[in-house]
């Protein structure tokens, strides 16, 4: 199953949002346009449908449903927050469509207010109904979260709740016990590589030690140790002169190391049919020479897993890899009502330059880059002077 195109209104910087979706997406646009916001539009239906989420879970994490609403909501789809999404399985074709509102009578809570999914064409859930309209309750809730109510469309809820994210911060990696941040972000990267059954860890661990070694100048080994305090430290090996390789901990890792052993936990560690991996600027500390293998790190592991992959990005290495198209770029600019999202191929202004085969980084800097930055460079003068 793949996402074939995603739909929103009043998505916090999105007024409106519509494009297709093939294997792929790079998502580009100047800082505060929304690239991370658009990434978590997905994420936000993970929480939703995974085991111990929920819609008012989902909400709550990202502080209410007046932080995800856009500023331009009241004057636009009644105030609705709304997500559609179609998805192809096959030559089979779903829809589901998510409308949420703040309760009324004072209360403000998030309530459903519309939820439908088609199969082909054919309508297989349509709220709010009459249970609903018996039982006001339960439009706290999606279907989509509820086992006894989504057995006609689980395949939906499962593919969701396997959407997974990938932005790990080094510093939180090396320090976890200082962040409140979620698990995601790397507090407990280490925890969950050591979960894994020893067996399946090791081989995963042999193929991500076989990329690092190119990678990586004098890097030898990688593996797991857990100390007196029952806590796993990943472990590298690196060539000197002595006759063992010194030894070094996740304290010791440059950021981009541990970025790059991050990313390809990733990739070793999603599994087949893995639905979506969100992956937030993954060039970050990582060498331009790496960088511009990341498409071809990506193209693998798709190939093999048959997964879909968004990312955001401010490389021009990766646009300018040979295999990247157009229509596989999404390219953000902010507006007078929120940002807009539209495909680099459907952009008219770039027309002309992708039929002269320029560099798709030059072309998609034309389009974002701010037009005025002399206040950016002058900031630090004395005013004073004369």
């Amino acid at each position: 199953m793949q996402i074939a195109r995603v739909s929103a209104s009043n998505w916090r910087n999105f007024k409106t949002l519509d494009f297709p979706m093939t294997s792929r997406l790079f998502v580009v646009g100047p800082n505060a346009a929304g690239k991370s916001n658009l990434i978590d539009l997905l994420r936000f239906l993970g929480d939703i449908a995974k085991p111990g989420g929920g819609l008012s879970s989902a909400l709550g994490q990202r502080g209410g449903l007046s932080k995800v609403r856009s500023l331009f909501a009241r004057n636009h789809a009644g105030g609705r927050l709304v997500i559609e999404i179609d998805l192809e399985d096959g030559d089979d074709r779903w829809s589901y469509r998510l409308s949420i509102r703040g309760e009324s009578g004072g209360k403000n809570r998030p309530v459903v207010d519309g939820e439908s999914v088609h199969f082909n064409g054919e309508l297989v859930l349509d709220r709010p109904n009459q249970a609903d309209r018996v039982d006001s309750e339960r439009l706290t809730q999606t279907h989509l979260e509820q086992i006894a109510a989504n057995q006609d469309f689980r395949v939906l809820a499962d593919y969701f709740a396997k959407v997974r994210y990938f932005h790990l911060v080094p510093q939180i990696i090396r320090e976890p016990s200082r962040y409140d941040l979620p698990g995601e972000f790397g507090g407990e990267f280490i925890a969950q590589m050591n979960a894994v059954p020893q067996k399946t860890r090791d081989a995963w661990l042999r193929r991500m030690r076989d990329a690092l070694r190119a990678a990586v100048p004098e890097f030898e080994s990688l593996d797991i140790e857990v100390d007196a305090a029952g806590r796993p430290h990943l472990m590298a090996g690196y060539k000197n002169w002595r006759k063992n390789p010194a030894r070094q901990s996740e304290a010791e890792f440059s950021d981009g190391t541990l970025r790059l052993i991050g990313l390809l936990w990733t990739m070793v560690s999603t599994p087949a049919n893995g639905g979506v991996l969100l992956l937030e600027e993954p060039e970050l500390s990582l060498n331009a020479s790496v960088v511009r293998k990341l498409p071809a790190m990506l193209a693998v592991s798709q190939r093999a897993k048959d997964i879909q992959v968004i990312l955001s990005t401010h490389a021009p290495e990766l646009l300018d890899d040979e295999g990247v198209h157009a229509d596989e770029i999404l390219v953000l600019r902010p507006a007078k009502e929120g940002t807009d999202a539209e495909l680099l191929a459907d952009i008219d202004e770039a027309a002309d330059e992708l039929d002269a085969r320029l560099p798709k980084s030059d072309i998609v800097q034309s389009l974002i880059d701010p037009r005025d930055l002399s206040d950016l460079v002058t900031v630090g003068r004395d005013t004073k002077k004369k």
